[in-house]
């Protein structure tokens, strides 16, 4: 947005990033309240005099309806926007519906959430970050991959069975293959281990603890011919990798069936997974990437979704 031209400022939507406070507010505690009440208006309180066309919430899970009530009343001039990158029903987005009313616009990543409160929402997916793009423009169909099959992301749910069930299939097919999960704290993954019978084979050592930077991200991804994708079983929007995918002209496997909804959709680019029966069509692999219009590519950057977002 700066780049673009405008004056911005930020405030986290929680006092810290950790996990205990990321829990708290998840589930409401009613002492947590206080404290993100009393966070809110220490932040609010420095901003007070200025002036904003625009106040853009995203996701608005942890941003108290208290806050929103201060908000208008401090820029009654202002456009309130919400973007939530999350599909309603999820425990993430439980109860968001409620602070609707006090937002000019409300955007969600997720179609099917649109198609079912199109009255009340607009749609409007993720986005890639031009930044990354590898500097080298090499199509990918004149390139030497170093990995035909990567993954990096968080580990949830079946996503790691789903996953190194079709690593082990490559790997049969002396294919080379990448991948990095993530769990944000050593409890988070003895809960999973204790109480999710997906992890029942997952070793501490196949677990990461920190999240892999966004330019090293990016590099994985351009040096590899296709990338995973094993969206949140209780989820239909796609997933930010989607779009770095469609950014960096790779190829996708993904589970998410919805992506035949998009306009970027081709089935020599993205082959949808059975998440029940996740067998590879290993000639998938093999067949060209098929290039699409220029104007795709640009609609799904991050200047892009800036310009419509604030619009």
């Amino acid at each position: 947005m700066q780049d673009l031209g405008a004056k911005v400022d930020i405030i986290n939507d929680k006092p810290n990033d950790g996990v205990v406070c990321k829990v708290l507010g998840r589930y409401k505690f009613p002492l947590y309240e206080n404290i993100i009440n009393r966070y809110y208006k220490k932040q609010l309180r420095l901003l007070k005099n200025n002036n904003y066309d625009f106040i853009l919430v995203i996701r608005g899970e942890y941003t108290p309806e208290k806050t929103l009530e201060i908000l208008k009343s401090y820029y009654p001039k202002s456009k309130l926007i919400l973007y939530m990158w999350d599909s309603l029903g999820k425990l993430n987005t439980k109860g968001i519906e409620k602070k609707w009313d006090y937002f000019d616009r409300v955007y969600t990543f997720d179609r099917i959430d649109y198609e079912n409160n199109k009255n009340k929402l607009s749609f409007l997916p993720l986005y890639y970050y031009e930044e990354y793009l590898p500097r080298d423009k090499k199509e990918p169909n004149c390139r030497n991959f170093k990995y035909d099959l990567s993954f990096i992301g968080t580990a949830h749910g079946d996503r790691i069975r789903i996953i190194k069930n079709m690593i082990q299939q490559c790997k049969n097919q002396n294919l080379h293959c990448f991948c990095y999960f993530y769990i944000p704290h050593p409890l988070v993954f003895l809960y999973n281990k204790c109480f999710i019978k997906d992890f029942k084979n997952v070793r501490v050592s196949d677990i990461r603890f920190r999240t892999m930077p966004f330019k090293r991200l990016y590099q994985i991804y351009n040096d590899s011919k296709c990338i995973i994708d094993i969206e949140n079983i209780n989820q239909h929007g796609l997933t930010m990798r989607n779009i770095e995918i469609l950014g960096l002209k790779r190829k996708l496997i993904t589970t998410n069936k919805d992506i035949v909804n998009y306009d970027f959709f081709n089935e020599n680019n993205i082959f949808i997974l059975d998440r029940n029966n996740p067998i590879i069509d290993i000639s998938f692999l093999e067949k060209p990437y098929v290039m699409l219009n220029e104007d795709i590519y640009k609609k799904y950057s991050l200047k892009n979704w800036i310009i419509e977002v604030l619009k």
